[in-house]
């Protein structure tokens, strides 16, 4: 009885002074949508201080969130919830092609140092309805809008991105290079999310890493950022009538090179990821699908002004590709806009490359892609069609 007393009194005096002091659990960045499926999507963000949270879905039928009681879901690790700053809760058990409503709700952790009597504050909500559509394959349209090359700059980010709000796009397609080093996750995670959290509530983000994304200390901690269907930065995913294989090109000079330190080894991640490609075409996910596209920031094209990766990529990447039957690919790490028709240098497909201050909004309808490019001013600049046999 003594020892419950203690442990109340406790609790009570840790109550009363958390104000002076200590962490609010209030997000920080986020939330962001990930790795959503016709079944399923993921929800991270982060928060000030340690907190027990979790997510709340209902449909998205315009009836009251709290008109019913919804399911909670929470990030457990090994049976356990998690208790943390950092959160990834991931929803299951959806219906392909409709939207849902989520709010974030949690607790904060007071005091967790006793292992039998975490102390908790009051219930809040920590963000309230954002709104995510899954994935359909049956859909008769495909709409993203894709950005690279933002290297930390927070207004080109914004004047690019912003239009975006409010749009029925399927996905922000980040094809790398948005910061310049990871020297510290924290710094990946507000140039990354934090300009466009107003977008990046609502629409998806898919994700394809640039060769920027590799340098700095905190560089192995950033496939933590982003869930994808193989746990790795190349993956294939499908939304209506598009598959996507997103790869990733890795260092864009050799493994020698003096400013890798030792630390590069890429040649043998990119042999893995070759051999894992080959398999992955033959996907029905994938070969099934009317329209394919793939997605690098380096760009395979093979030419006298080519780098050592982007010369290996696209020489070894656009033979399984051009088999696939590849309709376009998409990319950037140039900064300048490129275009280079099929066959021009082995490529069975048309390669269009984004420069580092434009947006590119792709369609796919009725046997055609559009592709619209636009400045930061908004002006649009370039279009594309491409007729899909």
């Amino acid at each position: 009885m003594r020892k419950c007393i203690v442990f109340f009194l406790t609790a009570a005096l840790l109550l009363v002074s958390h104000g002076a002091g200590a962490k609010g659990f209030d997000i920080v960045y986020g939330p962001w949508i990930q790795n959503v499926t016709e079944t399923e999507f993921t929800v991270m963000w982060t928060t000030e201080g340690k907190s027990l949270s979790w997510v709340e879905v209902a449909p998205d039928d315009g009836t009251p969130f709290e008109a019913a009681q919804r399911p909670r879901y929470y990030q457990t690790m090994a049976g356990k919830r998690f208790t943390g700053t950092f959160h990834t809760v991931r929803i299951a058990g959806l219906e392909p092609g409709k939207s849902y409503r989520y709010r974030i709700l949690g607790k904060e952790v007071v005091d967790d140092s006793d292992p039998y009597g975490s102390i908790y504050g009051k219930e809040a909500t920590l963000r309230l309805i954002g709104t995510v559509k899954t994935l359909d394959h049956a859909a008769d349209t495909c709409r993203f809008s894709m950005v690279n090359d933002i290297h930390d700059d927070a207004s080109k980010y914004i004047s690019l991105v912003g239009p975006v709000k409010g749009r029925p796009v399927d996905f922000l397609l980040l094809n790398g290079d948005i910061v310049s080093y990871a020297t510290s996750i924290d710094t990946v995670i507000r140039h990354t999310f934090g300009p466009v959290s107003d977008i990046i509530k609502d629409v998806p983000v898919v994700f394809a890493r640039g060769n920027h994304e590799g340098r700095g200390a905190d560089s192995y901690r950033i496939s933590g950022l982003f869930k994808t269907p193989t746990g790795e930065f190349y993956y294939i995913f499908r939304q209506g009538p598009v598959a996507f294989v997103v790869l990733d090109g890795g260092e864009d000079k050799p493994d020698s090179s003096v400013e890798y330190s030792g630390l590069a080894d890429y040649d043998s991640y990119r042999q893995t990821e070759l051999e894992w490609l080959r398999e992955a075409v033959k996907d029905p996910l994938f070969a099934e699908a009317p329209v394919k596209v793939a997605v690098c920031h380096i760009p395979l094209i093979d030419n006298t002004s080519s780098w050592y990766s982007q010369a290996w990529l696209a020489r070894n990447f656009t033979p399984v590709l051009n088999e696939a039957g590849v309709d376009l690919m998409l990319s950037g790490h140039l900064h300048r806009h490129v275009y280079v028709e099929a066959g021009e240098c082995g490529n069975g497909f048309p390669i269009v490359v984004n420069d580092n201050k434009s947006r590119l909004d792709f369609r796919a309808v009725a046997g055609q892609i559009l592709i619209d490019i636009y400045d930061m001013s908004g002006t649009k600049v370039k279009s594309y069609t491409f007729d899909i046999e």
